[in-house]
């Protein structure tokens, strides 16, 4: 039968029938010692199919003439052939083992697949993820010119409309805010830098949850408390810092509580969508990793833009010039 991941197959390992007794055992494995390295013995019966898993210590204190087949361990954890490389991926992350066997529908023994050829795949895999993230593919130098144009553009694309609407919210604020207090511009920087980069902690975060399957484990609302407590005490420290910095450098309370009040809404904001936008894009079957960043950070931007000028002309009219 056909394997679907592409791992191949390793003979790390030696099978044994049930009524082999420990004596015969404990020689196969030393004879097999001395060839390769041996990770775990497995009983099968006199047709290949699976049936247990030997324990060493087991077998060593067991009496030379009783069957393996009475001290072995039934439960196992297997490969199915038709599991797909993701799925052995995430069954290594969860079991931590040194090999899992491998079965066939009738759940005969095909063989193994190691730890050391799963870390090395799942090294590859987050490599490719990161990658994605940035808005590259592993296999970037091996691709064709229209394809590195189609991995990039949509990226670059997504980034101009998001600067276009950003620079438009801008100039519809120019003569209500930025005419009369210039130092608002100051800020916009400090602003948007700050929602990006918490923006992509978080995002970071669940999307890490979601490719190692840690999501399924918690619950996704107590996920969202956790970072929005964590998005409270960051907004509070950072807010309070460039208010206090604000003041004697400026002057003006007036920016120092608008500088530092817009700060802890931006951190506010952009934890809540770095943590709920991975989970909606998953929702609705849209790859997460290549989709979040670019529209975390535009949604961020643009909202905390429109917050920011428009609470300073509701505070222009407490703190006249």
């Amino acid at each position: 039968m056909p394997q679907i991941f592409d791992y191949e197959m390793d003979k790390n390992y030696i099978a044994m029938t049930e009524s082999t007794t420990a004596g015969q055992a404990i020689k196969s494995l030393r004879e097999a010692v001395n060839e390769e390295m041996i990770y775990y013995a497995y009983v099968v019966s006199d047709y290949g199919v699976l049936k247990g898993v030997l324990p060493l210590r087991k077998l060593l204190l067991a009496d030379l003439n009783t069957p393996i087949g009475t001290i072995m361990n039934p439960n196992l954890t297997v490969i199915d052939a038709k599991m797909t490389q993701e799925e052995v991926n995430a069954l290594f992350r969860e079991t931590k083992y040194l090999a899992i066997p491998v079965v066939d529908d009738a759940y005969r023994l095909m063989g193994t697949v190691t730890l050391k050829k799963a870390v090395d795949d799942i090294a590859v895999e987050n490599a490719d993820e990161v990658l994605k993230i940035q808005g590259a593919g592993i296999n970037v130098f091996d691709a064709s010119f229209i394809t590195r144009l189609r991995v990039k553009l949509p990226w670059l694309i997504t980034t101009v409309i998001s600067g276009l609407i950003c620079g438009y919210i801008m100039f519809f604020f120019e003569k209500a805010a930025l005419s009369k207090i210039l130092a608002l511009a100051f800020f916009i920087p400090l602003i948007t830098a700050m929602g990006e980069s918490v923006g992509g902690q978080s995002s970071a975060i669940m999307i890490e949850g979601l490719i190692l399957g840690k999501l399924k484990q918690k619950k996704v609302i107590n996920i969202l408390i956790m970072q929005l407590l964590e998005g409270l005490v960051m907004a509070a420290v950072i807010g309070l810092i460039v208010g206090l910095i604000t003041i004697p450098w400026l002057k003006n309370p007036m920016i120092a509580l608008l500088t530092g009040g817009t700060i802890f809404m931006t951190i506010l904001v952009a934890t809540f969508n770095g943590t709920l936008v991975p989970l909606i894009l998953k929702k609705m079957n849209i790859n997460p990793v290549v989709s979040t960043n670019p529209l975390v950070f535009a949604i961020t931007d643009i909202t905390v833009l429109i917050m920011y000028f428009a609470a300073a002309i509701i505070l222009m009219r407490y703190f006249p010039k």
